[in-house]
């Protein structure tokens, strides 16, 4: 059985894009990783964007860009929900009231899974235990703790560190999820 997991940001054209594709490079075929954007765009995906992923061996050419919606948190998120930011993360769990507790920032969702003692798990065990001691209070406001910044339209030396930035946690997060 494929685990789902939705990647999450504002446009669907630069970040989760690359977070989508680097997270299924490193989590492997067992799983599932689809994108959306939190509002809509009439853009493709970002050529800097393409261009920063073929550095990880990934190909971004064929994405296009989608705005989240109940459905697709229903049928493509069920698992688990990855946003780049808080203001995304907040997005998303008013778009479907039973999604708190599997919504995250990527940045939240490894240093919550590095505070977890190993132990084995099943998947849905892993990912309710990740959403523990959190209160929807922890969530208010941005915070660059949690928050990956937007570099779309800042250049191609921005969106590389971005994704360098993302492919590290991608590469923390599959060490830490349970297969």
């Amino acid at each position: 059985m494929s685990r789902r997991v939705l990647v999450v940001c504002t446009a669907n054209v630069c970040r989760s894009p690359m977070a989508a594709a680097l997270v299924a490079h490193h989590l492997g075929a067992a799983f599932v990783v689809t994108s959306a954007g939190t509002h809509r765009s009439e853009l493709g995906v970002d050529p800097n964007a393409v261009a920063a992923c073929v550095e990880f061996g990934v190909d971004l050419g064929g994405h296009v860009p989608r705005q989240i919606d109940r459905r697709i948190l229903d049928e493509d998120g069920a698992d688990l929900v990855i946003t780049m930011t808080r203001e995304q993360l907040r997005t998303v769990a008013t778009t479907s009231h039973n999604v708190l507790g599997r919504v995250f920032t990527m940045r939240e969702l490894v240093r919550r899974a590095s505070g977890l003692q190993t132990v084995d798990r099943s998947w849905d065990q892993w990912r309710d235990e990740l959403a523990i001691g959190r209160s929807v209070g922890d969530l208010m406001g941005d915070d660059e703790q949690d928050d990956i910044a937007d570099p779309f339209a800042l250049g191609r030396t921005r969106v590389a560190a971005t994704a360098r930035e993302i492919d590290a946690l991608a590469a923390q997060l599959a060490v830490l999820v349970p297969r």
